[in-house]
């Protein structure tokens, strides 16, 4: 059976890019499909948008992905590409995968993803090296970062957030997407999958959206978990 190839765009403190990238995880352990993760910055993307209508926290949180993609960058230099969807994995549980904060609302969530984390312990438990967390404050890495986003947003026809879902490519369709709040399992998750791959590969098609979500669910945000959002 030929393996699927598809790429996945992320970044670390988008929580609807972290429940996808769990089904995806999921779909890997039950069908042939490879995926190749790659760094996409949300705070690349508000460049040209700006923060002034969103809650304080916003831009610190994006900073926080934004140094996490650097470490990844780095990690990918020292280590090759098989280490990136490990380190991310690392990484989202470090963000995600936390007590939620006392105060239930998405202010206090947004508040605990603004928080720097140990990233010498997330290297650490990979066994990698933790002199390598210093790449979070080097700049160095953003050029390269900014191009995978560019070219990630570009493939999917501009306008979008995270995750992005590139099915063969580079050449093959891409989309934003799916947002889900929960990551499905064993034949759900591959329900989900077929019906994502059938639209992608569909000839001409381009969209199905709306603009109601409710807010993901993982441990950090177990309490605002399933509330209407427009949160990107």
């Amino acid at each position: 059976m030929a393996v699927e190839q598809v790429e996945f765009h992320f970044d670390p403190v988008c929580p609807f890019c972290w429940v996808t990238s769990q089904w995806v995880r999921e779909v890997v352990s039950l069908r042939s499909v490879e995926v190749d993760w790659r760094p996409l910055s949300l705070r690349v993307l508000n460049e040209g948008i700006g923060y002034a209508d969103k809650p304080a926290d916003y831009p610190q949180a994006h900073q926080r992905g934004l140094e996490m993609l650097r470490l990844v960058v780095a990690a990918e230099r020292l280590y090759g590409p098989e280490i990136v969807g490990d380190l991310y994995r690392e990484l989202g549980q470090a963000v995600w995968d936390v007590p939620a904060p006392r105060q239930a609302t998405f202010e206090a969530v947004l508040a605990e993803t603004a928080r720097r984390r140990d990233l010498g312990a997330v290297l650490s438990r990979l066994g990698l090296d933790t002199g390598l967390a210093e790449a979070a404050v080097n700049s160095e890495y953003d050029e390269v970062i900014r191009q995978e986003t560019n070219a990630a947003v570009e493939r999917a026809g501009g306008g979008v957030g995270t995750p992005i879902l590139s099915f063969a490519p580079p050449d093959g369709p891409a989309f934003f997407g799916p947002v889900i709040d929960t990551p499905p399992e064993g034949q759900e998750a591959l329900r989900l999958w077929d019906a994502v791959t059938t639209l992608a590969y569909r000839p001409g098609f381009a969209e199905l959206k709306r603009g109601v979500r409710s807010f993901p669910d993982t441990p950090l945000s177990a309490a605002i978990a399933g509330e209407r959002t427009r949160v990107r």
